[in-house]
């Protein structure tokens, strides 16, 4: 499924596919609930919650809409990188954890003199060597 999940994100064609078996799917779905709720060429409404593929159009709706909210929030967490603030504080979330350790391993093994750091400036040099 993650795999699935990851030529979705990374690969435009895979969802122009998935689109385009989708309209497919929902024309098919629509056409044979008309055809069986049909009776001498007149739509007889009073029972269309018996017809099965009414209950194949609820199914269907159900996983186009996760697939659309999957496709929002991927859409959504590209969207925040625009943002510069959110860069920033993604670079230094990121690069926190590497920084603590080196920083640990500095202080047990000595290297470290005990003098303040200015971890912003230590963080743009992290990216930059990135």
């Amino acid at each position: 499924m993650n795999k699935f999940k990851k030529n979705i994100r990374e690969h435009p064609e895979v969802r122009t596919g998935i689109f385009v078996f989708s309209v497919i799917i929902s024309g098919i779905l629509c056409s044979a609930f008309v055809t069986e709720i049909s009776l001498n060429g007149k739509l007889i409404w009073k029972d269309f919650y018996k017809a099965y593929t009414f209950w194949g159009l609820i199914v269907y709706s159900i996983i186009i809409y996760l697939y659309n909210r999957f496709i929002y929030q991927f859409e959504k967490n590209i969207l925040n990188f625009l943002d510069d603030d959110y860069c920033k504080a993604y670079i230094v979330q990121s690069c926190l954890p590497d920084l603590i350790e080196k920083y640990k391993t500095d202080l047990k093994s000595g290297k470290e003199s005990g003098k303040l750091i200015d971890i912003s400036k230590e963080c743009e040099s992290r990216v930059e060597t990135r």
